[in-house]
């Protein structure tokens, strides 16, 4: 069973396998899963043990067809636990498309591409306008770039999500900003 319940969340749980109980343990899974994508945030699921996936990032359609996560995922949680012949705890992250559009922005950023990072940014925040991790991308581009105003408003937004890794570094640019260039 799930640790915590997903709305308490970023986008992330963790779920105990039961060796004797499998196939429902992958019923549950699934139902804790569709709880999240009720609410529209996610296009992705992504299984881990001990930190390293146990397989590519399955589209959520995928993982809820019932039939389909009943044969493929139990043959490869039941092979786990078996394996291992105790309860097992993994970790479900849920992955939106929006995630893989801030890392191609970060790339192009390192890159010095501005430009084409700042789409990206821009791309994962029409997909999800919260993104905390976009929000605080962007506005480190346009603080570098001389946008001063725009990046303070973005960093505004970023720092809303207090859960978020992202969020306290927002702070502390938002916070220079605020403050002004310095004189000597």
């Amino acid at each position: 069973m799930p640790e915590r319940e997903p709305r308490n969340l970023f986008d992330s749980f963790n779920f105990e396998i039961d060796p004797d109980r499998v196939d429902e343990s992958v019923r549950q899974l699934s139902k804790k899963v569709r709880e999240f994508v009720d609410e529209g945030r996610y296009t992705k699921v992504r299984i881990k043990y001990k930190g390293k996936p146990l397989m590519r990032d399955i589209p959520l359609g995928v993982f809820l067809a019932t039939e389909a996560v009943t044969f493929w995922y139990a043959g490869v949680l039941r092979a786990l636990v078996v394996n291992l012949g105790v309860r097992t705890v993994i970790e479900v992250e849920l992955v939106h498309d929006a995630v893989g559009k801030v890392e191609e922005g970060i790339a192009h950023y390192m890159d010095g591409e501005v430009e084409a990072a700042e789409d990206c940014y821009r791309e994962a925040l029409r997909m999800r306008p919260s993104d905390t991790a976009a929000l605080y991308n962007l506005g480190v581009l346009l603080r570098v770039t001389g946008r001063r105003q725009e990046a303070i408003e973005v960093l505004e937004r970023a720092v809303e999500d207090a859960e978020h890794p992202d969020a306290p570094r927002a702070r502390e640019v938002l916070e220079k900003l605020r403050r002004g260039p310095r004189t000597l």
